[in-house]
This record gives structure tokens, C-alpha cells and sequence, in this order.
């Protein structure tokens, strides 16, 4: 089976490759047939080829397909390149077949062309050229790093950090070689786009977490993951989107909270702040993570949910139902639960973090059969509240409100009562 020519970017001196006005060739079968190709393309004697570093070429298996070289035809010096009398001809090429070598020597094309450019124009703050990401078809190593420019702003990254998402349009610029892209005078890659946009998604690459600052639009954000094809990216985005929406749009259905859990995984953190769910049904959902701080949740259906892990400062859930919830590791200080329902409730610590429920409004709840354990009640006020038959051992009631309380049948070992008020409390059959 023939070897695939060897395409050859033939130019006569420095200045023509920063010009890039040359002659695209395919060599021949040997060097002697490659010279004279080259003297009856530029209508004189070539003399020799020469690397863009200048050393002369003198076997033919040292050249690899797209290798830049230079021309040497009589006459023609390195330092004055503008000594050929020649016009510079248009881009050709010839078809003859040529087997290219193993290991060809790569040439520091960045360092000469940058070289010609003092030469041959005025220093500018910033400036364009196209190059190709490497010097050579060699494959690019996981570990190079590389420069963007992006909408004016320097990041520097790893070639792996690039292309860590592999259906990416980041992937296919970065993982091969035959990628043309502009760069400024340092080299940088222009990417022509939102820098305060794709800081976000370049820091998803690195470490899988989409973290965005204050003031940044996640819709914006999400334009840009659609753009560079970042899909991971793109469905927690349209999690978070759809977030501020309804946020917005203010009282929704459970139609439409279904739907924005249906694009958002279980472990994202959904930010849920001050939006109006009032009388909603969110019963038997896996409510895990989501941030519910200053909600409106009153009368709302939560039972049989799981609300692990979820953020209810301030909310309020006045006479809502939370039957048979897991509240477990649920931050709630100074929640409003008055009249609410959460009989037979899992509560209990977990993991050495347990429910915070510090200064809420617990007034006239009702706790019955519930797990307590190591509950956070300080300065609560539980007035007129049943929480007969409950564990709540290790809970912590510093400085509660527990008037009229009815605690019968629970469990209050090592639970803390400093400070509580247990005017009228009912302390019938406890463990103590």
C-alpha cells in the first residue's frame, strides 16, 4: 500500500511565512526530484531547502506532511529577505507521492515567526495572526498548557481540562492538530466570547462543580454551555434557569415544580429563595438539597417527602403538612411551622449534624410519634405544641417555650432544659 504524499509549505524566506504567501507542493520521491520541482514552480535553480531555523535539508525522510521550508534559489540571504526580486505566487500544489519518516524534528515556528514580525512591521499593544495549534501532525500531549483569549480576558489551562468533555467544541479544537484558530501577539488562542460567562464552565471542567459568583445570569452562563456544547453543564444550568424563572413568575403548580426536578439532579443545590408555593402539593418527592430560605410554603402538602438536607430559614409553613417527612440535617432556624403537622417524622441526627429548628415558631404544632434525636429546639417556642410518644434524647430545649406542651410518653434523656419554660407542661410517663 503507497504511503500518502508529504504537502510541503514551500516559502523563499522568513518574511514570507509571517506573510504567509508561499507554495503548497507535494515532494517528491526523492530530494533531487523535490528541488527540481520546487526551481520549476518559482522559474529558477533552488540550491537547497532549508528548515525555518536554517539548517539544510539534505534527506528527504526528515520531512513530515505541512512542514514549513524555505527555498534557498541563488542570491538569497536569511537576514535581508526582501533581497529576492520574485512576487511572492498564489497557493498551488502538484500530486506525486512521497513515504514520510517516524520521527521528524519540530520547528519552533512561534519563535520565527515572532522573529520576522519585529522585522517587518511596527509594534503594535495587540495583534492577529493565524497559526495552527501545533508545529507538527504528532498527536498533542493531555499536559500542555494552554492560553485563551477569551473576549479579552487571559485564562490559562491544560489541553486535559479542554477536552475532559469529549462531545465538547472545546474538545474537537484543543485534542487534535488541524484546527486553525486566530491568536493575539502572545500567542494566546482568541476565542471570541464572554469571559465573566465562560470562567464558570471552564472551572465545571476542572473540577465537575458549577459554581456561579454573585451577579452572574445563569442564563447567560447557560448560552454559553449550549454554544460550546458542554452538556453536563447545560442540564444543571436549565435546572437553575428554570429556578429563576418561577422565582420570578412568583406562585407556580406542582406540574411545573415537577418539571424543573425532572431536569436537575438530586445532588444540585436548587435555589428556591422567597418563591410562592402556597397550598402546592409536594407530597412523596425527593426534595433533597433545595434551598427554601424566606419561601412561602403555607398549607403547603410535604408529607411523606424527603427533605434532607434542605434550607427553610425563615420560611414560612404555617399550618402546612409534613406527615411522615424526613426532615434529617434541615437548617430551619426561626421557621414559621405554626399549626403544622408532621406527625411520625424522622428528625433524628445524622452524620453528627442534626435538624436546626433554633428560635422557630412551633406553636400549636403537632409532633406526635416523631424521632427527635438531638433536635436543635433553643428558643423555640413549642406553646400548646404535641409531642406526645417522641424521641428526643440529646435534644437540645435551652431557653424553649414549652407552656402547655404535651410531652407525654416521650423520651427526653439527656435532653437539655435549661432555661425552657415548662409552665403547664405535661410531663406524664417521660423518661428521664
Amino acid at each position: 500500500m503507497a504511503s500518502p504524499p508529504v504537502r510541503l509549505n514551500v516559502f523563499r524566506s522568513s518574511d514570507e511565512i509571517v506573510k504567509r504567501c508561499g507554495k503548497v507542493m507535494v515532494a517528491g520521491p526523492t530530494l533531487e526530484a523535490t528541488l527540481k520541482l520546487v526551481s520549476d514552480k518559482y522559474g529558477e535553480k533552488v540550491l537547497e531547502l532549508q528548515t525555518v531555523r536554517g539548517s539544510t535539508i539534505d534527506d528527504l525522510t526528515v520531512l513530515r506532511d505541512w512542514d514549513y521550508v524555505i527555498a534557498m534559489i541563488k542570491g538569497t540571504e536569511s537576514e535581508e529577505p526582501h533581497s529576492s526580486p520574485h512576487t511572492p505566487l498564489e497557493l498551488d500544489s502538484v500530486s506525486i507521492s512521497s513515504a514520510p519518516s517516524s520521527n521528524p524534528p519540530t520547528p519552533d515556528l512561534n519563535r520565527d515567526r515572532g522573529e520576522a514580525n519585529a522585522r517587518v512591521r511596527e509594534p503594535t499593544d495587540f495583534s492577529l495572526r493565524r497559526t495552527t495549534l501545533l508545529s507538527t501532525p504528532e498527536a498533542p500531549s493531555r499536559n500542555d498548557w494552554v492560553r485563551l483569549n477569551v473576549g479579552g480576558k487571559i485564562f490559562a489551562t491544560t489541553r486535559a481540562t479542554l477536552t475532559s468533555d469529549s462531545n465538547s467544541m472545546l474538545a474537537r479544537m484543543f485534542e487534535s492538530s488541524g484546527w486553525l484558530s486566530a491568536t493575539d501577539s502572545t500567542g494566546a488562542y482568541l476565542i471570541d466570547r464572554s469571559p465573566d460567562y465562560f470562567e464558570p464552565l471552564l472551572n465545571f471542567l476542572r473540577h465537575g462543580k458549577l459554581l456561579l459568583n454573585e451577579g452572574i445570569n445563569p442564563q447567560g452562563v447557560l448560552e454559553e454551555a449550549k454554544f460550546f456544547g458542554i452538556s453536563k453543564a447545560t442540564e444543571r444550568l436549565e435546572g437553575m434557569v428554570a429556578t429563576e424563572e418561577l422565582s420570578i413568575s412568583g406562585h407556580f403548580t406542582r406540574k411545573e415544580f415537577l418539571r424543573m426536578l425532572s431536569i436537575t439532579s438530586s445532588s444540585t443545590i436548587l435555589r428556591c429563595q422567597g418563591i410562592n408555593m402556597e397550598g402546592v402539593d409536594l407530597s412523596n418527592l425527593d426534595l433533597r438539597n433545595i434551598n427554601f430560605k424566606c419561601a412561602t410554603l403555607r398549607g403547603c402538602n410535604l408529607s411523606n417527602s424527603d427533605l434532607t438536607n434542605c434550607v427553610f430559614e425563615r420560611a414560612d409553613l404555617t399550618k402546612a403538612t409534613l406527615d411522615n417527612a424526613v426532615i434529617q440535617c434541615v437548617h430551619m432556624p426561626r421557621v414559621n411551622l405554626e399549626g403544622a403537622t408532621l406527625k411520625g417524622c424522622s428528625m433524628d441526627e445524622r452524620l453528627n449534624k442534626c435538624t436546626n429548628l433554633e428560635g422557630a415558631n412551633l406553636k400549636g404544632i403537632n409532633c406526635d410519634n416523631s424521632q427527635m434525636n438531638g433536635v436543635n429546639f433553643r428558643l423555640a417556642s413549642l406553646k400548646g405544641a404535641s409531642l406526645r410518644s417522641c424521641n428526643l434524647r440529646h435534644a437540645i430545649m435551652a431557653g424553649t417555650d414549652l407552656e402547655d406542651c404535651d410531652l407525654e410518653g416521650s423520651d427526653l434523656q439527656h435532653a437539655n432544659l435549661r432555661g425552657a419554660n415548662i409552665e403547664g407542661t405535661n410531663f406524664q410517663d417521660v423518661a428521664v
